[in-house]
């Protein structure tokens, strides 16, 4: 599944907010809830957490590009592992709607700091 939004801020604005959020370092590993690990970082373009629970892993990839007004900035998830389809069928439509709602947020956040 996968949610996107277009921000009128640059790629390097949305990065710096990803940056303040997350320890975006590939191999990066910690715990929250669930132990997570960043990976495929891709220096202001993209990278991926990968959230593990028993028998499932939510990989969530977080992506910005440039566009004539500013940025795209999209998410994906993708739900691996033996109990995938129960996830997904559980609260698949629960995370999406998050995603849009975080996006959403992101844009407001980037617009906030604009006006600073």
């Amino acid at each position: 599944m996968e949610e996107q939004i277009e921000a009128r801020a640059t790629p390097a604005e949305v990065w710096k907010l990803w940056q303040r959020a997350h320890p975006i370092e590939s191999g990066q590993k910690g715990k929250d809830k669930f132990r997570y690990q960043i990976l495929d970082v891709k220096e202001g373009e993209a990278f991926s957490i990968v959230w593990k629970s028993l028998f499932v892993r939510l990989v969530f990839t977080h992506k910005v590009q440039p566009t004539e007004k500013g940025s795209m900035i999209s998410y994906h998830v993708q739900i691996k592992g033996p109990f995938a389809w129960a996830v997904r069928r559980l609260i698949g439509n629960k995370i999406r709607n998050n995603l849009q709602l975080v996006l959403k947020a992101i844009v407001k956040e980037l617009e906030y700091q604009s006006v600073k």
